[in-house]
């Protein structure tokens, strides 16, 4: 309920929401979806007219929708956009996942944001010089100031939102600057003219709480990057992030005194499901990209809403925190896949950063969900490599965790005296048949620039034929699929 006096508010509602990659429910219809967010967005601004809806980076990257094609074009993050216009967001800031795509294809998307985009620390090398970036010719905000009508005539509430991004995507276009003192030199700039300060940030919940501890006067961090609701305290400092995909949202009520004093911060997550009702309009809107992108899957021989298998109360966790840094088993029942579709080797690896959704499966695993986990395919090639290249390789992708060049394998064993393969230490000399992705073979992986085919430590590379559309070394995804529905069988009849 809304406390007023000679109709002014005394309460300021925030929606936030982070990491959302999807327009449409998951799980067959059971979570998230933006035209229910709309829904909730509009009941609460029905009782209170000074509500903003906020989402803390990662949006526009990676969604699988994104990689199908429209009108002849790569879709690259349109639906997204479209929707989150369509929903009356207000304020974004960057997430590391908006840097995926090259400059050209960022500005567009920023172009056609109807909301406002506050960036704090993240700035556009161009020409030799930092400078901001820009939405329809105009810089981005550094940081945005609401006036709210409080209790006293002509004194509104003043709040100051910053933007901050985590520097993990080190693309040559974008330049950082240090969360901590940019946060601090905004509160400088501007303490005078708020009466307090709010955050949007994408960084790890770590980097939250080291924000929060050296800011005390940061009220509210509204954050991202992690995929699952959470919610800490440092000092008077609340941190919120919900789950990605809009599975759930918080919602946020400052309360004001008659000194416009923030006496209370109410902190609510509401999940996102099917209790919730889809607004019609944003639905059709939803159900026009969905439709869009599913005819360019389809004319590539997947079926997007096809069962593959149930994991029930299971997981898969495809997060890039683990995914990135440990054998796991998304890893593990990717690499099996490859093993399996490949026949006749003795190991299969790829490259960790092939897996893009950076989100957890759970319940129902449709075709279009392994379309999320490796959105852009690829091919499995048949290496046969010397053991020493053989090593190499291992050495090189376990020396460097939370990069994409970090392997996920099937088909070795690490011991402490090294690794094995069929139970036998590498030899130097023996030659191995390895499936491996295509893209880890290009030397353009992360420390990988040896690796190609004109390396001397391969012996020979066998590639799918392309003409044969049985073999499911032609795509990755395909492999995947093939193997889980097998699998699926025998787990369902057990």
């Amino acid at each position: 309920m809304v406390c007023s006096f000679y109709g002014q508010t005394a309460e300021v509602v925030f929606i936030q929401l982070n990491d959302v990659y999807e327009i449409a429910p998951l799980e067959g219809g059971k979570y998230g979806g933006l035209a229910r967010v709309k829904t909730i967005i509009d009941k609460i601004k029905k009782d209170n007219p000074y509500t903003y809806v906020v989402l803390s980076g990662d949006f526009i990257s990676p969604s699988a929708l994104s990689t199908s094609t429209f009108e002849d074009k790569r879709i690259n993050g349109r639906q997204m956009i479209d929707v989150l216009n369509a929903i009356g967001l207000n304020y974004v800031t960057f997430g590391n996942h908006e840097f995926d795509y090259k400059i050209d294809v960022l500005q567009e998307r920023i172009n056609e944001s109807k909301f406002e985009w506050i960036s704090s620390n993240t700035f556009k090398n161009q020409d030799g010089n930092t400078v901001p970036f820009t939405q329809n010719g105009m810089n981005l905000q550094e940081y945005k100031i609401l006036e709210i009508p409080g209790y006293i005539k002509n004194n509104p509430i003043k709040l100051g939102l910053t933007g901050i991004c985590i520097n993990s995507n080190k693309q040559p276009y974008v330049s950082y600057t240090d969360y901590y003192e940019t946060t601090k030199q905004v509160f400088s700039k501007i303490k005078d003219s708020i009466n307090y300060l709010i955050g949007i940030t994408h960084l790890s919940i770590d980097e939250d709480k080291k924000l929060a501890a050296e800011l005390p006067e940061l009220k509210l961090i509204m954050g991202g990057h992690e995929h699952v609701n959470m919610m800490h305290k440092v000092g008077e400092t609340i941190i919120t992030k919900a789950d990605a995909n809009a599975r759930t949202v918080y919602v946020h009520r400052l309360i004001f005194n008659e000194q416009n004093k923030l006496t209370e911060i109410r902190s609510e997550l509401v999940s996102i499901d099917r209790s919730v009702p889809e607004d019609p309009v944003v639905k059709e809107l939803v159900d026009t990209w969905v439709t869009r992108a599913f005819k360019g899957f389809l004319d590539k021989g997947f079926d997007p809403l096809k069962m593959v298998f149930d994991l029930k109360k299971d997981t898969l966790d495809g997060r890039e925190e683990t995914v990135r840094y440990s054998q796991c088993a998304m890893g593990y029942l990717i690499g099996n896949s490859m093993y399996d579709a490949a026949k006749d080797v003795d190991l299969a690896f790829f490259n960790s950063g092939a897996i893009r959704i950076d989100d957890i499966l759970t319940g129902e695993v449709t075709q279009y969900d392994i379309i999320r986990v490796l959105p852009f395919g690829g091919k499995i090639l048949k290496a046969e490599l010397k053991g020493s290249l053989l090593k190499q390789i291992i050495e090189t992708g376990f020396s460097q965790p939370g990069s994409g060049g970090y392997l996920q394998y099937y088909g070795m064993e690490k011991t402490a005296a090294g690794y094995k393969v069929k139970g036998d230490p590498i030899d130097d000399n023996k030659i191995y048949k390895a499936a491996v992705s295509d893209y880890l073979l290009t030397g353009m992986e992360s420390n990988f620039g040896y690796l190609t085919k004109e390396n001397p430590g391969i012996i020979k590379i066998t590639e799918p034929d392309p003409a044969d559309k049985n073999d499911l070394c032609n795509d990755i995804r395909f492999a995947i699929i093939n193997f889980l529905e097998k699998w699926y069988i025998q787990y369902r009849d057990k």
